[in-house]
């Protein structure tokens, strides 16, 4: 299999401290245009990044609109986000547009997956916790300020490194803004305190995440079931009652969001997506996909 007739893949490896993007320990990006004299990205970057769209994204990202109007499409959900909106990006989500309006002022912080940190992966598990997919979340006046503060105190910190105590300061700073999150999270769905995951649900979202990493080339349960160390059996059961879904439905709702990605790119071919996603020919390619999604794959990106 042709690994460029997949999607790109953006791996935190990628990111890069410089210029105005700051990095601590391969485990935190920062980056924003709140000062006119920094764009988002360079306009080199931006053309690169538009050629390979769609893309998809193995690390946790937040996409804050501090003003204006920003649209982004991912995981094939248009979406529109406003000032003082913010946008949790899970591993495994596939972006395909993002397209700010002229003057509009955005900020991200992207998080390494598998760090041992106790603040990361504090903010980690609770995001893995409450949120399965990407989520926006719409903010107040007051939760900006509040998070401008922190993203703002982070970055003065990140660009002095005056001692050695600069990891902890931002370890500190990073739970505070993973409750800033959950609170908001909490007076819109009524959700208490952060509570630590169940086993139950540790491995349901272990599942969730090696199905991302994994679903290009695995559809069989007894292929995650043995990456988790657990029989097949016993995953389905416990995927079945902690989520109310069936393994083999979260195992093909993320092949079809791959296949729909790629098709509707458009410079893939039917048979291309067919050996991305390593099935045995296009029919049986063309049956899967039209099972789940009611129309064959060509039909599906002459309509896209």
């Amino acid at each position: 299999m042709d690994s460029n007739e997949r999607l790109f893949e953006i791996t935190f490896a990628m990111m890069k401290d410089q210029k105005h993007k700051l990095m601590l320990d391969d485990f935190l990006y920062l980056n924003d245009n709140l000062s006119d004299e920094h764009p988002f990205v360079e306009d080199d970057e931006l053309e690169m990044a538009n050629q390979l769209m769609p893309m998809k994204f193995m690390f946790t990202m937040t996409v804050v609109c501090v003003k204006g109007c920003l649209h982004v499409n991912v995981n094939l959900m248009d979406i529109e986000m406003h000032e003082n909106d913010a946008l949790l990006l899970t591993p495994g989500s596939i972006l395909e547009r993002i397209e700010p309006e002229p003057d509009t002022k955005l900020l991200i912080m992207a998080f390494a997956n598998d760090i041992d940190n106790s603040a990361l992966n504090f903010a980690t598990a609770s995001v893995r916790k409450y949120f399965l997919r990407p989520a926006l979340f719409h903010g107040d006046k007051e939760d900006m300020e509040e998070l401008l503060g922190v993203y703002k105190l982070m970055r003065l910190i990140l660009t002095h490194r005056r001692n050695d105590y600069t990891r902890e300061k931002i370890e500190n700073l990073l739970k505070g803004l993973t409750l800033l999150f959950l609170g908001q999270k909490s007076r819109f769905e009524q959700e208490q305190n952060y509570q630590r995951p169940t086993r139950q649900e540790e491995i349901l979202l272990d599942f969730i995440q090696e199905v991302h990493d994994g679903c290009q080339e695995h559809r069989d349960l007894k292929y995650y079931a043995d990456r988790l160390c657990l029989s097949a059996s016993y995953l389905a059961h416990v995927v079945s009652e902690t989520s109310g879904r069936h393994a083999s439905e979260w195992i093909k709702d993320a092949v079809i969001l791959e296949a729909k990605a790629m098709l509707h790119k458009g410079s893939y071919t039917v048979q291309q997506v067919s050996l991305a996603l390593n099935f045995p020919n296009q029919s049986f390619f063309g049956k899967y996909f039209k099972s789940a999604v009611g129309v064959s794959p060509r039909q599906y990106q002459q309509n896209g």
